[in-house]
């Protein structure tokens, strides 16, 4: 079930069913080396259990579509860790499918989920955290507006090495002014 449409994707209800090709797609690496997770290899029951937990305190969860290709599943986007009196929303993104990346699918993904934060939820902050290396990752969100708030030392362990990651952040009035414009 559809639930929000760009011209190049669309986000519908992640469900349980999904688990397997993300599953999948994360234990393969291919786009997934910097997600903060932990270890992998996950399970598919480790990620149906996650999610149906994240869903019971209020997280909501994307599943991505591709239109381009006959509507293949190609990643998940959600906003979680909502603090109701900041009227604040953590927002998480992954694009697993790798020959999605690099098309603009991801820019319309952010800014899909970033304008129903904003107008349907009523939120007035929206925050991230992206590994320094995903250099691919932080230049689609400053160019979907979020700026820098800080970098987090030693945040990320992966590949045998602890990496710092980065804070960023978009207000209300920030993402009205790029959607004016």
């Amino acid at each position: 079930m559809t639930f929000m449409r760009g011209e190049k994707v669309e986000l519908r209800v992640l469900e349980d069913k999904d688990a397997e090709a993300f599953t999948r797609a994360v234990n393969a690496g291919l786009t997934t080396q910097h997600l903060f997770t932990g270890s992998v290899p996950m399970r598919v029951v480790d990620y149906v259990d996650r999610w149906r937990s994240e869903r019971k305190v209020g997280d909501v969860l994307f599943g991505v579509e591709s239109l381009g290709r006959g509507r293949a599943f190609i990643g998940t986007c959600g906003l979680h860790s909502h603090r109701d009196i900041y009227a604040s929303w953590e927002a998480r993104f992954l694009i697993f499918d790798a020959e999605a990346v690099g098309r603009g699918l991801g820019k319309e993904v952010v800014r899909l989920l970033t304008d129903y934060a904003f107008n349907r939820l009523n939120a007035h902050r929206l925050w991230l955290g992206v590994s320094e290396h995903n250099l691919r990752a932080v230049k689609c969100y400053l160019d979907c507006g979020f700026v820098f708030e800080g970098r987090l030392r030693d945040e990320i362990y992966y590949q045998g090495a602890y990496h710092a990651a980065l804070r960023m952040s978009i207000l209300r009035q920030e993402w009205e002014s790029i959607a004016q414009s």
